[in-house]
Parts: C-alpha cells; structure tokens; sequence
C-alpha cells in the first residue's frame, strides 16, 4: 500500500537538493511525497523512488514541467531537461495567466518548458510570445505546428501533408485512402517532427523495422516504396522548401524492404468450386459465438463463381444496373447486361474503364434469391446486416477462411506472452473443421476461379471470350474519352463491349457450373461421419 506525504511551504534552493536526495533514498520507499510551493499557484513538487518532478497542479488539469534541477551555484547552468526553482515559478505563472486567456494550457506549457529548457537565447518573453502563439488555435503558429510546418523548412510531417495534397488528386477516389494509410502509419510518428534535412537512414531503417513488426511484408514495402517516392518528388521539385537544396543525390534509394510477390498459378476445378458454394450453404454456422454466414455473403460467393470477376467492383452491383439486352442481341432473350462504371473497375495507370457482362437467366434466378433472402429492399445485391451498404472483400475473404478452419479471433491474444507480463492468460482459440479438407477441396482464393474460366474457355477456342468477360485490356482496345465518361448509356452494349462474344463464353461456363454443382450435390447428400464428429 502506498503512503502519501502532502506538506506546503515557501520553497527555497536548499528544498530543491533535499527533494532530489529524498527520491534517491530508502525513505521514499512505498511513499509518494508532495511539496507544494506557497508562493506559487499550484506549483508542487512531486516525489517517488527515483524521481523528483515539477507539477503545476489545476482544478480542471495537471500539468508536467519537469525533473529538479539540482542548485549547483549561481554559474552553474541546469542540465539540459531540468528546471530550477526559478525557472519553475516562472512556468507556472505564466501557465496561470495562459489559463486566464482561455488558451490551451497543455501546448502553452509543452512549448514553454521545451524554449526554456533548449533555448540557447534567455529572452523570456520571446518564449512567452512563442508559447503563446502555438497555445492560440487560431494563429499561424498553431496553424504550422499542426502540419508540422517550421515556417522555414519542413518537418517529416510536413512533407507528408503537402506530398499528400499534390499526390491524391492524381490517385483514383477508392484508392486515395489507402495510399494516405501507408504514408500516415502510426511508426512515422518517431520522425514527424523531426526536420527532413535531418533525417538519416537510420531514423528509415527503424521506422521500416517497427512497420514490419505490426504489418505483413506487402505493407512495409508499400510504406517504403511510396516514403522513397516522396522524398524524391521533394528532392526534385521542393529542395529548398523540404530543406534538401544540399543534398547531393537521393541517398534514401538505398532504404529497402526485400519483398517479392508470390506469383499464383492454382486454378480450382470446376469440381471443387461447386463443392465449395454448397459447403458454403449447407454450413452456415461454423463457431459458436459467431454469427452464420449471410444470405449476401453466399450470393456474393455464388456471383464470383458464376462470373469470375474481381471481387472489389462485383461486390458494387446493383439490380438497378441490371440492363435488357441490346436490340440486335435476339438470342440473349431474359438475360441481363450487368453494368459497372470506370471508378468501379480496376485499372492501370490511366484508370478503369466501364465493364458490362451479360449474365444469362439461371445465374441471375440464384443471384436474386439471395438478395430476396437478405431482405429485398437493399439498393446492392449482396448485403450483410446493414442493407445500406454491400458485405465487403473482408466479408468473403472471411468466409473462405472459415471453410479452411483458419481462425481469425480479435478477442483472443495471437502474440505469445512476454516475459515479466504476468496477467491472465489468453482465452483457448476458436476450433472448426476444416471443411475443404474434409471435402477433399484444394486451397484456392477467389481470384483463382479467373484462371480456371480463362483455361476452360481456351481449352473450347473461346480464349478472347475470356478475355472480354475478366475485362482484361486488349492491345486493339481504343475508348475515347466521351465514351469512358459515359457510364451507363448505350454505348455499353456497342462493338467495343464485345456483348456477342461474352454471351458465348458465359452460357457455356454457367451451364458448366450449374451442372457441376448439381452432380455435387448428389454426392455430398449423405454427410461423411468425420464431418459430422467434426461439426
């Protein structure tokens, strides 16, 4: 049990060197002494084993300023980071008059006590003028040290904020966020204020390691590469601004992350991704404790099974962008054009570009079963409990994972527990069966089903089908700029759209499907005694 010791008194120099000795012997022990200052407003100092702090204590908050400083005599200058008693007073009355103009009192004391105890000049006022300015939410001063702006040259923060106003009005709208994330992680925080003349590979090296050890290796090289990419844009066209108009080459190309992409050449069987959907809808509840899997979620998991598309814009479809088919087209009779627009597609560096897909009338009676089951009224075609918004990637990505048995538990401590962190121990992890094991399925993504249409349809001289219905860019590909701006208009069913083409490859591939599912489902009527023990 801790003892408090509270006394106030006149503070004097010899009460300084006694408050110091106090923290440094057995006395203090077990204790925490107060001294406070009587002739000043809620000076105090505070004592523990080891330690002796100046505090400015308020009703409405307590301010740190600083360790003691141990009077040496009147030569001698206060180590760097600590404050004397003069110096204290003079703090804390200035901090008192601060609270009178309503300023914020926390960055009136940080910037006061740091010119104070840094400041090569003594011009006290100018630091009162200084801490007062940056104290004011409203003055430029407060306005640069939010932006990390010195005025003169810039800090690491600065740099990122007006690298990021001349980089993401170039970037797509869906991407911009991401792009900002990597460039605003949490381990730059070590160099924000640090002046980006000052910055050394060191102070990179620390930052990428601290990255990869809370982020997977695509994230470090995303931060690395797009830091490296900044500094650069600096070096080029803002030397002097950045404060890099010195800096003789782009030393920071040698800041690295050794990453290399796995390249992926799994292609599931038609087999096993039918096997897959009706795992996916015959178990629905995989753990307790969680929810079953929504009726959006398998309609998602069913539409990219029956189209092959990439899951980021397919998710965005809507029944309102569900169209007849074009005039000319008489055999595609109850079918529909599904529609995406250019900011909903994938695309290079210049962009996505509108995508239409015909989808025949047996893919669309499941797809619209499931929007029935999710409740109908939602304007996209794959929801989970909010209808306003459509199940993310996340969502399905999740949900393959569960088929596998991989456990993704935000309750449950991952990391194994450190030495000398006593505490209760992590909860035991969630168990399920491995489905796909069980099911005889070979891992697979669902990014993965797009090589297995592209060599279906190859194998039957259906290859440029493929092509058209993934959306892939082909070398004869010309859309002007009317027609990219015009997103849901006619011109998605013209030559350039391929209608004809995709029609093909998707009959014979939802057939193919269709069937597979049904042969599968014969077989698995009877559930296997290890998915019952397991289950």
């Amino acid at each position: 049990m801790v003892m408090y010791e509270r006394e106030v008194k006149s503070l004097i120099e010899s009460d300084i060197d006694s408050a110091i000795s106090y923290s440094k012997s057995h006395a203090i022990l077990g204790k925490v002494a107060e001294w406070r200052d009587h002739k000043t407003t809620g000076l105090t100092i505070r004592i523990t084993p080891g330690k002796a702090v100046w505090y400015v204590r308020r009703r409405e908050l307590t301010l740190r300023l600083g360790l003691l400083s141990s009077s040496g005599g009147p030569y001698q200058k206060p180590a760097q980071g600590t404050l004397d008693l003069e110096t204290a007073r003079y703090i804390a009355k200035q901090i008192h008059l601060a609270a009178g103009r309503k300023r914020n009192l926390r960055e009136f004391t940080d910037t006061l006590v740091r010119l104070e105890t840094t400041s090569e000049y003594s011009d006290r006022m100018g630091h009162a003028d200084i801490a007062e300015a940056f104290a004011d939410d409203n003055s430029l001063w407060a306005y640069r040290k939010r932006i990390g702006d010195t005025g003169i040259t810039w800090t690491w923060k600065a740099l990122t904020e007006h690298f990021l106003a001349y980089q993401l009005p170039k970037l797509r709208g869906k991407y911009r966020k991401q792009y900002e994330h990597y460039l605003r992680s949490k381990e730059f925080s070590s160099i924000n204020d640090k002046l980006v003349s000052e910055v050394r590979l060191r102070d990179l090296e620390r930052v990428r390691d601290e990255i990869h050890l809370n982020h997977a290796p695509s994230a470090v090289h995303r931060a690395v590469t797009q830091s490296k990419r900044m500094l650069s844009w600096a070096w080029k066209y803002k030397a002097t601004q950045s404060g890099l108009d010195e800096t003789q080459a782009e030393w920071w190309t040698r800041w690295s992350f050794e990453y290399k992409t796995k390249k992926r050449t799994h292609a599931p069987t038609i087999e096993e991704i039918a096997r897959t959907i009706l795992i996916a809808e015959r178990f629905r509840h995989l753990a307790d404790g969680e929810h079953e899997t929504y009726p959006g979620t398998i309609g998602a998991l069913w539409g990219i099974a029956l189209t092959a598309q990439r899951t980021g814009g397919f998710l965005q479809l809507r029944p309102d962008r569900l169209f007849n088919p074009p005039k000319g087209e008489r055999k595609l009779k109850g079918w529909k054009i599904a529609n995406w627009t250019e900011d909903e597609m994938k695309g290079g560096r210049d962009g996505g570009r509108p995508h239409s897909l015909p989808l025949p009338p047996e893919a669309l009676t499941i797809l619209f079963g499931y929007h029935t089951e999710s409740g109908g009224k939602s304007k996209w075609m794959f929801t989970g409990r909010d209808p306003k918004k459509h199940i993310s990637q996340a969502a399905l990505n999740l949900l393959m994972y569960r088929l596998q048995g991989r456990v993704y538990d935000h309750t449950v401590k991952q990391r194994p527990a450190r030495k000398g962190k006593p505490g209760p121990k992590p909860k035991p992890r969630k168990e399920r069966p491995n489905l796909f094991e069980i099911y005889g399925i070979e891992p697979w993504t669902l990014h993965d089903a797009r090589r297995t249409l592209t060599t279906f349809l190859d194998d039957r001289k259906l290859g440029g089908a493929a092509s058209a219905i993934l959306g892939h860019k082909m070398d004869h590909d010309r859309v002007d700029e009317s027609e990219r701006m015009a997103s849901i208009t006619e011109q998605h069913y013209n030559r350039s759209q391929r209608i004809g083409l995709k029609a093909e490859g998707m009959a014979l591939w939802v057939k193919t499907l269709l069937t597979a599912y049904e042969k599968e489902s014969r077989k698995l009527a009877q559930p296997r005694k290890q998915l019952n023990r397991a289950a």
